[in-house]
């Protein structure tokens, strides 16, 4: 209580920095210029409604796309929806029809975030993650019935687990009606700061937008359908460095799917670069059209953000990227479409990943031979089919985790 009143206190230096930051930061400025357009809208369009309101939060696109299956469940005769986001590179894959309106977040200053509740006055407001500002959840518990979170996480360093704020955390999650989150040991890790029976350990809603994105597939490619092709998907530069290290001593001619983690000009240039050398062909995703033959092509480079997703389903082996670097990225995403997943040895952040290893579902890689063993895998049909066989009662068991975080919150 202490701390929440000194960071009260330091608000005007605060907003002070946030406004000098506004001149040297689009992102910032562009947020802050939008907001009171946005926020104006709302708040007509909340006074006009009878029906009870539910504000969302999702800070930025992979937390959006957590709570689009949600969105996609709520029935709007009843229920008045509204979502909040921070990060403007959302702003584009909002899911209009799905909404009653939207705004970016208020900036976590005491006058501007009571003045969103008192104006917008929702029944229910809902977080996805971790993106917990402290003045939020005073004033929602103030003007809500309830506030939850949903797909709870706490990284393994997090410093919310540090001795020295942990307290002033479980204040700050003592506002939370109930907890969602995705495993037992995220379960440990929150009875840090939480009660343990504010925590339902229910599952991710991340699958069921995965799902949802399997059953509308949005990109083809013809060439690809049919064959045994291996996918490289969130690489980064050491990823890349292993790969090339690889397909120098590869016994198969599978096609590639190469995808970066970042789409960076120059490490582009850089993968055409080690192809060429290799005399692998190859095009970029970007300038592909109907008319391209495909007949000769060895590789893809997927150079736009938004595909990897949906490219899984033409891969039948796929390694993670950065699972030597900072760690693995999602690896639900190749699950649901049967891939045998690899990845390297920093897969501890996700619990799925722990999961997969941990009934067999995944192979962990510490260096090019163990990639090399895995990936020679392409053609042992009987193989790849024990693990799409394993992966599908997997999904299964893990399947309408929205519809049920749904049914209890309302």
């Amino acid at each position: 209580m202490i701390v929440h009143l000194v960071y009260i206190l330091l608000s005007p230096i605060l907003w002070l920095s946030v406004y000098i930051a506004s001149f040297l930061n689009k992102k910032i400025r562009l947020r802050m210029n939008s907001y009171k357009f946005l926020l104006k809208d709302s708040i007509v369009k909340a006074k006009q409604t009878n029906k009870e309101i539910l504000v969302f939060h999702a800070a930025s696109n992979g937390e959006l796309e957590q709570i689009k299956p949600i969105f996609r469940l709520i029935d709007r005769n009843k229920y008045f929806v509204m979502l909040t986001i921070s990060s403007p590179s959302s702003y584009n894959h909002i899911p209009l029809n799905q909404l009653d309106t939207f705004s970016y977040q208020a900036f976590d200053f005491p006058w501007t975030v009571y003045n969103f509740f008192k104006k917008i006055k929702p029944h229910k407001y809902i977080i996805t993650r971790h993106d917990i500002w402290p003045n939020h959840l005073f004033f929602s518990k103030w003007f809500c019935k309830d506030v939850y979170l949903i797909n709870a996480n706490l990284p393994e360093k997090s410093k919310r687990l540090f001795p020295v704020i942990k307290s002033f955390y479980k204040y700050i999650f003592s506002f939370f009606t109930r907890i969602y989150t995705v495993s037992e040991s995220m379960k440990t890790k929150l009875t840090n700061i939480i009660d343990d029976d504010k925590i339902n350990v229910i599952g991710d809603t991340r699958l069921d937008q995965i799902e949802y994105r399997y059953e509308n597939k949005k990109i083809k490619l013809p060439l690809f359908e049919n064959s045994n092709n291996i996918l490289f998907g969130s690489i980064d530069e050491y990823d890349i460095k292993l790969i090339f290290d690889y397909l120098k001593i590869r016994k198969n001619n599978s096609r590639l799917i190469l995808v970066p983690h970042e789409p960076d000009e120059k490490l582009i240039v850089y993968i055409e670069r080690k192809l060429k050398e290799l005399s692998i062909d190859y095009v970029r995703f970007s300038n592909m059209t109907d008319n391209l033959n495909q007949d000769n092509l060895d590789a893809i480079i997927i150079d736009k953000v938004g595909i990897l997703a949906d490219a899984y389903q033409f891969s039948s082996i796929s390694y993670i990227g950065c699972g030597f670097g900072k760690g693995v990225h999602n690896v639900m995403e190749p699950a649901i479409y049967g891939n045998l997943i690899c990845f390297g040895p920093n897969y501890q952040i996700l619990d799925e990943a722990i999961e997969l290893v941990n009934e067999k579902l995944a192979i962990p890689i510490n260096n090019s031979n163990e990639l090399t063993n895995v990936l020679d895998l392409i053609s042992e049909e009987d193989t790849l089919e024990q693990y799409k066989n394993g992966l599908k009662k997997f999904i299964n068991k893990k399947q309408n985790i929205s519809n049920q975080i749904l049914r209890d919150i309302l």
